[in-house]
């Protein structure tokens, strides 16, 4: 099974804060991980990530980092995940991006994302190479001009995931209603909805077999597929750092899928899972 994971890279620096960052105010860090600093991170390898770790050998993230310390990072964090790397394009003369993630008190995050000067990025010969063979195509927020590509390359044999990012600058509504018409998986959040029904709006209805989870935080999501619409719970957990969970999630969600699993209500039980075991 070969699923293609596209979207920006990112290497992570997480932190706790004592307060909400404030104008005018000193916020205090009170921890950041000190084996972690940064960490691997982006959508890009937590969807991959969860893929290899439910059984699907073929994950391989399509994605760029720079010429850097950093880049060699993220491919040796990928491979120790038993990720595939030959999708890792490395510009050159570039840094590779950056995010830190700044968890507060109240539970809320303040995020900083570099992309590098990634935006306008798209595939190298290498990354057509894999799109002409993949099974899944699973798009996650990245350079637009690489998503329509990729989009326009996706086999018709193949199926396609997207895992909802509301980023005008990244995904524009256009761009969205062909991602939303074409999808057999769509991962969003609840405050992402009203942005995945813009897109249906833009783009046509969904498949007549697409799947839609939302999820709601700790409380667990809602899935649709074939006109019903279902409720899943989540076990109780308390966690201070979230990050990617989301991606974790669709990945857990999408290898079921992949693997065979039919019930739209298991798929939403195997993201849970994969979420779970971040």
């Amino acid at each position: 099974m070969r699923i293609a994971v596209t979207g920006f890279a990112s290497l992570d620096h997480v932190l706790a804060l004592d307060g909400v960052p404030t104008p005018g105010r000193t916020t205090t860090i009170l921890s950041r991980p000190k084996d972690a600093w940064p960490r691997l991170g982006g959508s890009p390898a937590y969807v991959a990530a969860a893929l290899a770790g439910n059984g699907i050998a073929g994950a391989v993230p399509i994605t760029w980092v720079g010429d850097d310390a950093d880049g060699a990072r993220y491919s040796t964090g990928l491979a120790d995940l038993s990720v595939l790397t030959d999708g890792v394009a490395v510009v050159e003369g570039s840094h590779t991006p950056i995010a830190v993630l700044a968890y507060d008190p109240n539970g809320g995050c303040s995020c900083l994302y570099h992309p590098a000067g990634r935006d306008d990025l798209g595939l190298t010969e290498e990354q057509r190479a894999i799109m002409a063979e993949v099974d899944w195509l699973c798009i996650t927020v990245g350079p637009r001009e690489a998503t329509r590509e990729a989009l326009r390359l996706l086999p018709e044999s193949a199926r396609l995931c997207w895992v909802v990012k509301d980023d005008p600058r990244a995904m524009p509504l256009e761009l969205a209603g062909q991602l939303a018409a074409r999808a057999d998986l769509i991962c969003c959040s609840a405050a992402e909805a009203d942005f995945v029904a813009a897109a249906f709006e833009k783009g046509g209805p969904p498949r007549p077999d697409a799947i839609i989870i939302e999820t709601r935080g700790g409380a667990g999501a809602q899935v649709t597929a074939a006109g019903a619409t279902s409720f899943v719970p989540s076990e109780d957990l308390t966690i201070t750092d979230p990050t990617g969970a989301g991606d974790t999630f669709a990945g857990g969600a999408l290898a079921a899928l992949a693997n065979g699993e039919g019930d739209p209500v298991e798929v939403v039980k195997a993201g849970h899972k994969a979420a779970f075991a971040l």
